[in-house]
Formats: C-alpha cells, sequence, structure tokens
C-alpha cells in the first residue's frame, strides 16, 4: 500500500510542478513537439488502448491527448491519465492527497473536479473499471 501510495504521490508531485508540465515535457508546445518529447521518455502508441503507454515510477500508466476540442488550433485541450489501481480505497487515497494539494472545485458522482493553476486548468478525478483517471483541462479546452 506504501508504494502504491507513493507512486501515486510522485505522479502528483510530476504534474503539479507546473500545470503545462507532465514529466518533464512543456504540453503549451504545439502537437509535433509534444508527440516527440513523449516518445522519446519512452511512451508507445497502443492500438488496442488507444494512447501512449508508458512507465511513471514504476506504475504502467495510460496517456491520452484530446487535441481536437480546443479553442485555438495546435494547442492541447486535456490530457488523460490512466493509472491501474484495483484497491477498494484508491479513489480515497487520490483524493485525500489531492485536497492537500489542491483546491477542490466541484464534487460529483464520484468525480471530484479540482484546480490546479490560476490559468483556468483543472483536474477531474474519477475511479472506474480498476483504472484512476486524472483528466486535465487546460484553459483551451473546448467542451
Amino acid at each position: 500500500m506504501k508504494k502504491f501510495f507513493f507512486a501515486v504521490f510522485a505522479l502528483v508531485m510530476s504534474i503539479n510542478a507546473n500545470a503545462f508540465e507532465f514529466d518533464g515535457i512543456d504540453l503549451n508546445g504545439n502537437i509535433a513537439d509534444i508527440t516527440k518529447q513523449v516518445s522519446a521518455k519512452g511512451y508507445a502508441f497502443d492500438d488496442v488502448k488507444n494512447g501512449l503507454v508508458g512507465n511513471c515510477q514504476g506504475t504502467d500508466i495510460l496517456l491520452r491527448f484530446n487535441y481536437e476540442k480546443v479553442s485555438q488550433q495546435g494547442k492541447l485541450g486535456q490530457l488523460i491519465v490512466e493509472i491501474p489501481m484495483s484497491e477498494p480505497n484508491s479513489l480515497d487515497i487520490i483524493v485525500k492527497t489531492f485536497n492537500v494539494v489542491y483546491h477542490l472545485k466541484d464534487k460529483a458522482d464520484n468525480r471530484y473536479t479540482y484546480v490546479v493553476s490560476n490559468d483556468g486548468t483543472t483536474v477531474t478525478v474519477s475511479k472506474s473499471n480498476g483504472l484512476i483517471c486524472l483528466t486535465y483541462n487546460t484553459p483551451y479546452y473546448k467542451a
């Protein structure tokens, strides 16, 4: 359980360092640069999962990038991180951690939305089918 908590905490802190940065990659850049930098970090596209699979702090995760629903072409609208966590209390642990790090904006149906930056970037935390899903919505996201 300690490994689980520290893996999640490390992931949160790597994202928390800068709202537009993930694992040292500036997510405010153009699509081609982001894709190259993510691939250079060892993330590889998986056709079956329709996303980039990689290892972050010892945990295999899935990344998805939404470049389509954006207010400005060439910008990132969403970063979706899926973390396999089948422990029954995994959502509670994530929420307790996020409650310390971020400001809770909204809670509905086991979906918690936090403000992560002054520029309007938010993250929604949810759980389904043994996965914790972190959905980062940038200011460029158009619902």
